[in-house]
């Protein structure tokens, strides 16, 4: 748990992945809060955990950019520490390669010289937090600090997705579409992520806000120049202020509201000290939010009453759908199937609206079906 009253969140303005401005850039935040040299001490070994959703291209804006990691790669090391990198991205159990080669992260680290490690392949260690058991991936177990990477995007469970919800990658293989299955409601899902964040909290977040992605995240969105860099030892307090600038009130995003609840970080704006740009400075008035939020923002008692009249499904389009068979594969419930040579179909008596399917996707062929009223009401 934090103990500062205040948490401080350096914001800092670059709008380029150019190795050398991102380098000033990065190091102009870290100095805000004091150098990395607070954090990272020699011999070290240093988790850099970016996200890495599945195997998109950085220009996507739906993994981490790699040149970040470059950077942090190369100022751990001035450190004398050592530095890895590692994720569970959705699908790595039978494609991890896929994931580094499409991401830049295979071409990053042979230029850097840094490992790659695969989560599924490392091991897991069981913890257990509020009743539930978890199993996180050695690799973050045994590292001595691990630095977030999150990217800044909207997620049409949680409203919005950053550092807090990146450490969900933490959990590697099949498991993650387990809590999917159990808990898949957004309020109980970010209990799990929140859980997460209890057992192995970051020592210092840097979030990718320089390309982000807005609309119907987190991988069917649209690219958004946002020009940003984030950082601070508290991803709560990221994330709360990532809100902020996209125009989300922190309190309705559960993953932000639920570890600041229980004491992980400083979820309230106002009680968070912003260094270098003002948040008056870097609001973005227009930044499209995912087209489910109004549901997601009603009441339980209220969504259960227009629940027949206002619904949102995941469907296909199959002129888009290539028949990869990702959708199925990541589906927690068995609600996608094959049939013959067509495209995949739905039984939504098995769905559970936890949107793998639309997060997963490859070529952004799921797509939010809704209701006529739905329509008309979440406009």
């Amino acid at each position: 748990m934090l103990n500062e009253l205040r948490s401080k969140v350096a914001i800092v303005d670059c709008n380029s992945y150019d190795s050398d401005v991102l380098t000033s850039k990065i190091n102009q935040a870290l100095d805000l809060l004091g150098g990395l040299d607070k954090y990272v001490k020699p011999g070290m070994k240093v988790l850099l955990k970016p996200n890495l959703i599945s195997a998109k291209e950085p220009y996507r804006a739906i993994t981490t950019h790699p040149e970040i990691v470059a950077v942090l790669t190369r100022e751990v090391r001035k450190l004398g520490a050592v530095p890895i990198v590692g994720d569970s991205p959705g699908g790595a159990k039978v494609g991890i390669n896929r994931v580094w080669e499409k991401t830049g992260m295979k071409a990053m680290a042979e230029k850097e010289g840094i490992e790659l490690v695969s989560f599924e392949a490392a091991g897991s260690q069981k913890f257990r937090c509020n009743g539930r058991a978890y199993y996180l991936a050695q690799p973050a177990v045994e590292a001595d600090l691990i630095i977030n990477l999150p990217k800044l995007k909207t997620h049409i469970l949680t409203l919005m997705t950053g550092a807090v919800k990146n450490v969900f990658g933490l959990i590697p293989g099949f498991r993650k579409g387990n809590y999917h299955k159990e808990y898949p409601k957004p309020g109980d899902f970010a209990e799990v992520v929140v859980d997460i964040l209890s057992v192995k909290t970051p020592a210092l977040t840097i979030m990718d806000a320089v390309l982000a992605m807005e609309g119907d995240g987190p991988s069917s969105g649209e690219p958004r120049w946002t020009n940003l860099l984030l950082a601070s030892r508290d991803p709560v307090a990221v994330d709360a202020i990532a809100a902020e600038i996209i125009g989300l009130d922190p309190d309705k995003v559960p993953t932000t509201r639920i570890a600041s609840d229980a004491g992980l970080g400083i979820g309230w704006p106002e009680m968070i000290e912003t260094m270098g740009k003002s948040l008056d400075e870097v609001r973005i008035p227009d930044f499209k939010l995912t087209s489910n939020r109004k549901l997601e923002l009603m009441p339980n008692f209220l969504v259960r009453m227009i629940d027949p009249f206002i619904w949102l499904h995941p469907d296909i389009e199959r002129d888009i759908c290539t028949k990869c068979g990702t959708c199925v594969n990541s589906c927690p419930t068995g609600a996608l199937r094959f049939n013959g040579d067509k495209s995949p179909a739905f039984d939504y008596e098995l769905c559970i609206n936890c949107w793998c399917c639309h997060e997963l996707c490859p070529e952004k062929a799921v797509y939010i079906r809704k209701s006529w009223l739905a329509k008309k009401f979440l406009r």
